[in-house]
């Protein structure tokens, strides 16, 4: 399926990126740790995820995602740190080395399991090409599904 006929498969979905919230029947995007109450609950029904694989928090394992339903989006959330351009090579690599030891540091992995977060460590060569890579993708997805052009013209 092509990214164009995104929009399409998501409206035969309930519009549901994520979940769909049953008492009013709109869709948002959500993290899993943020549903898993309203889940447990009853007053939302996941119906898929957006990740290249299903997650693996209980209660949410058994979602499929977004390709195994033959739209063909993958996004994986992430967030990162950056510093200001033209920061000093040794303060780079001063603040390069703390992040990985923390990100590597087994109490800091723990504690974000509990939280129900996983963590990767990506240098920054890694997670330039990463952030240039899912920039690449959105804004194919952005342009042929037509929400740049709902954006431009909200915008006059």
């Amino acid at each position: 399926m092509k990214v164009g006929s995104f929009l399409e498969n998501l409206k035969k979905r309930r519009n549901a990126h994520f979940a769909s919230q049953k008492h009013n029947k709109r869709s948002k995007m959500y993290v899993p740790m943020l549903l898993k109450e309203h889940v447990k609950n009853g007053t939302i029904r996941v119906l898929g995820v957006v990740n290249e694989n299903r997650v693996t928090i209980p209660g949410f394992e058994n979602v499929p995602t977004f390709k195994e339903q033959g739209i063909n989006v993958t996004l994986n959330f992430w967030s990162g740190i950056a510093a200001p351009k033209g920061l000093p090579s040794a303060e780079k690599a001063r603040l390069t080395e703390g992040l990985r030891a923390m990100v590597n540091d087994p109490e800091f992995k723990n504690n974000m399991e509990e939280l129900e977060m996983s963590v990767q460590y990506m240098d920054p060569d890694e997670f330039g090409a990463r952030w240039i890579e899912d920039n690449v993708k959105l804004s194919k997805i952005v342009k042929e599904t037509g929400i740049a052009d709902l954006i431009t013209n909200q915008k006059k």
